[in-house]
């Protein structure tokens, strides 16, 4: 219950579009329907860190500087933190998914620069659903870009933020109507 209000203080329709991609994306790339479960419901707590993080920073329109990059990344952090009580297969997976979803294909990402394979699968999943869903929605740094444009974005990721199998099974996933 406490999670679930946590939650409610947040993004909360972002986290159930972000979960339900990522279910619909793990199925696309034949995974068991156990860790379809898994992965949605893990993914429900993707950004559950951002609860320590101040306001003004989750609601400015400006660009971060170094120091504020910094505290939002520590979001990660903080949602481990959150979880780390909380005990089950579930909570597990949410862990995961939370310590990996910021990590990068290329090795660029954090919070400790993995690449490739290094990365959770379900962290991998998540990141390419978790960005898709914040590019087509609106932000208050930024307006809600096309589904085209956000799509094409995360095809030239592929490689670089992004496993380029899971790039390319989320891509037929949206062609074919998968998650829509």
């Amino acid at each position: 219950m406490i999670l679930e209000n946590v939650l409610n203080m947040l993004d909360r329709n972002h986290a159930r579009r972000v979960s339900k991609l990522s279910m619909s994306l793990a199925r696309q790339l034949g995974l068991s329907e156990h860790e379809i479960h898994l992965i949605g419901q893990g993914a429900l707590y993707h950004d559950i860190g951002k609860i320590a993080i101040p306001t003004y920073l989750l609601q400015s329109k400006e660009k971060f500087n170094e120091e504020e990059y910094r505290l939002m990344q520590r979001h990660v952090e903080y949602g481990l933190s959150i979880l780390s009580v909380h005990t089950g297969e579930e909570i597990e997976a949410a862990r995961e998914i939370i310590a990996s979803h910021h990590e990068r294909w290329d090795g660029q990402g954090y919070p400790h620069g993995l690449m490739g394979e290094e990365i959770s699968l379900y962290g991998r999943i998540v990141a390419v659903c978790d960005v898709f869903d914040a590019l087509c929605s609106d932000r208050p740094y930024k307006a809600a870009w096309p589904v085209g444009k956000a799509l094409d974005y995360i095809k030239d990721q592929s490689g670089e933020a992004f496993d380029p199998r899971v790039v390319e099974a989320f891509l037929q996933m949206m062609a074919e109507g998968v998650a829509v």
